[in-house]
């Protein structure tokens, strides 16, 4: 009898824990479920702001362009250059105005079209692709234009490639349209700011053609396979300047609600992965904008919420059997209990003492760390005053090596002054105005020659500002050279200035510029003094690098040149080639770091030869040292005739 109870009871038992769980199994797919459904409502709420904030955005930089077409129209009579007889000096006066708005709107391109589509004048007349004699006629925006209603077009451009959005606006003369003015902005500057690692972004056509994506890899391709004739018809509109248009690698495609779709897309590792995708229309740009987030965030989720409540179950699972256990053997464990409610107590005492432990060493950590952020700031305020003053006494250790050509500059005129001061008291002893009046202007004349090279000392030891404003290349090396004309007339220096017509200028600090100049200025002095040929060239020329217009001002010398094994230290403090007294050996290391806190970089060499432009061409090679300085070029709008063209 007791056996089949026995066996009877162990059943019962199995069959319970059997329903447990199945039932512990559905509560976690249902978590999940919920978990999943949840999460991904709030990636679509969150997918639905940000889609809305950047089209309100796009629009809002669309509808900044939107008339400005109109307004230079209005501005400007552009009628006056659609006349066939118009002259090339009125076409190119035109180029120029074009290109000053162009500057100022911040846009890629403005031109304008005759009646026929073909360019007359155009914003970017200097460059190779320029727009000028090309015809567009083509083009849905002229087309719109000659019909007299404002043009929008966006697509590939025939001669730049690069993606553009057009505006243009009819050109009236007597009540009809005689010609076409068109604004054109980038695309890609719109794209900048759309960098997000956990979502894309895109803008497609109406025929689905991803024309704006913050992923490059996907710009010119479709969200759904088109059919050849819509591919052909794409082609003959030349909006895509012929392009192969390729579809996303979509592998799978699901509605997720009225609003939402879930994408698989294979990415370039060829892993897919899981995106939901948002849209909205842009009917005034002929758009669709649509944002890509991933369900990677979401999974994770899901798996967080169904394992925590995996493991809620596993403890209450493990509390019901500790209390059916514990309903068993309560009397026997009574003892037990309260030794495992010491131990428990003392482990956490324990616990607690490491947490007030941990915490104290954190704080004290927290405290040096910002004691040493303290104390970094400091040392970084004494590094940039010490900077500073160093600078300024390299300026004044200049001042001390001109101090005996100065010295001669202001005696020379003070004993003429003496001389001429005696003979015109003579003079007027005499009764001889005339000729000591000649005397007393010889004398103001003196005092304005002793007044300006004081002022040129005053210049040079005052201290630098803070700003970098445009400065001119030309103004700076004039100023060096008026610095040092005592001592390159004594020592017969030939210098050679190879500069181009119009003025140059460079983003920089006048006098932080003037004292690296004089630097090396001072060591090209030095360097040739033992030399047979004395000569020293300075050079300005403009160069494109990385994008950017840069000014390269190099100072040549007919000196011995530079050591092979000092290049890796020319640069370093208190290295110099100099005798002993004639120098620390800081003035490169200074001019270094004043090329640096410029945003430029000086580069040291030597050069084989340089001739004059006069000389025959067997003339024998001079061999010397070489500094090219690299700073960024401005152009202010008085010298800005055409930009990034190298003028040396």
């Amino acid at each position: 009898m007791l056996p089949r109870l026995k066996q009877k009871f162990l059943q019962w038992k199995w069959l319970h824990l059997l329903v447990i769980g199945l039932l512990a199994v559905l509560l976690l797919w249902q978590t999940a479920l919920l978990t999943w459904n949840k999460e991904l409502k709030n990636l679509e709420e969150q997918a639905t702001n940000e889609l809305l904030l950047h089209v309100t955005a796009l629009r809002g930089k669309l509808q900044k362009y939107d008339y400005l077409a109109e307004l230079l129209t209005t501005k400007e009579d552009l009628s006056l250059y659609l006349k066939p007889d118009t002259d090339r000096d009125k076409l190119q006066q035109l180029n120029l105005t074009l290109d000053t708005y162009r500057a100022i709107a911040d846009v890629s391109d403005i031109y304008l079209m005759n009646a026929q589509g073909t360019t007359l004048a155009a914003s970017n007349w200097w460059r190779a692709d320029s727009f000028v004699n090309q015809n567009f006629s083509f083009r849905p925006y002229f087309q719109e234009a000659m019909q007299g209603e404002q043009g929008r077009f966006y697509g590939l451009g025939t001669s730049s490639g690069a993606r553009g959005y057009y505006f243009s606006f009819p050109v009236h003369y007597q009540d009809e349209v005689q010609g076409v003015l068109v604004v054109k902005i980038e695309i890609h500057a719109i794209e900048e700011p759309w960098r997000d690692p956990s979502g894309e972004l895109l803008v497609t056509d109406p025929d689905g053609v991803i024309f704006i994506s913050s992923r490059p890899e996907w710009r010119l391709s479709t969200l759904e396979r088109l059919a050849p004739a819509e591919l052909e018809r794409i082609n003959e509109s030349l909006r895509y300047a012929g392009r192969i248009l390729k579809p996303l690698p979509v592998q799978e495609k699901e509605s997720v609600s009225a609003e939402a779709q879930r994408l698989s897309i294979r990415m370039s590792d060829d892993l897919p992965k899981d995106y939901l995708m948002l849209s909205q229309e842009m009917p005034e740009a002929g758009w669709q904008a649509h944002i890509i987030k991933r369900l990677d965030p979401v999974r994770k989720q899901v798996l967080q919420i169904t394992l925590l409540t995996g493991f809620a179950l596993v403890i209450l699972a493990f509390t019901a059997f500790y209390l059916l256990q514990r309903r068993r053997v309560l009397q026997k464990q009574e003892a037990w209990k309260e030794e495992a409610h010491r131990a428990l107590q003392e482990a956490h005492d324990e616990l607690e003492n490491r947490v007030a432990a941990r915490t104290a060493d954190l704080s004290s950590s927290n405290r040096r760390l910002l004691e040493e952020i303290q104390q970094r700031q400091q040392t970084e305020t004494a590094l940039r005053s010490t900077q500073r003053e160093l600078v300024q006494t390299a300026k004044l250790a200049v001042l001390g090596q001109l101090s005996a050509s100065i010295n001669h500059e202001l005696n020379q005129p003070l004993a003429a002054l003496r001389s001429y001061a005696e003979n015109a008291r003579t003079f007027l002893a005499r009764n001889r105005p005339e000729t000591a009046d000649s005397n007393l202007e010889q004398i103001l004349e003196l005092t304005e020659r002793m007044a300006e090279i004081s002022a040129q000392l005053k210049m040079f030891s005052r201290k630098s500002g803070e700003q970098l404003v445009p400065v001119s290349v030309q103004a700076a090396c004039d100023y060096a050279l008026r610095l040092y004309r005592n001592q390159l007339e004594q020592q017969q220096v030939e210098i050679e200035m190879d500069f181009p017509d119009q003025e140059v200028f460079v983003l920089a600090d006048m006098v932080r510029l003037e004292q690296l100049l004089v630097n090396l200025l001072s060591n090209a002095l030095h360097a040739i003094k033992a030399s047979d040929r004395k000569k020293i060239r300075l050079g300005v020329t403009y160069q494109k690098e990385t994008g950017q217009d840069w000014v390269k001002i190099q100072v040549w010398d007919t000196g011995p040149g530079i050591a092979p094994d000092q290049f890796e230290e020319i640069f370093d403090p208190f290295v110099t080639s100099k005798e002993p007294g004639q120098g620390l050996g800081l003035g490169l290391s200074i001019s270094n770091r004043i090329a640096q806190d410029l945003n430029g970089k000086l580069i040291a060499g030597n050069h084989l030869h340089f001739r004059e432009l006069h000389e025959p061409a067997k003339t024998a090679p001079v061999s010397g040292a070489v500094f090219s300085l690299y700073l960024p070029a401005s152009y202010p709008e008085t010298s800005q005739d055409n930009p990034g063209e190298t003028h040396v």
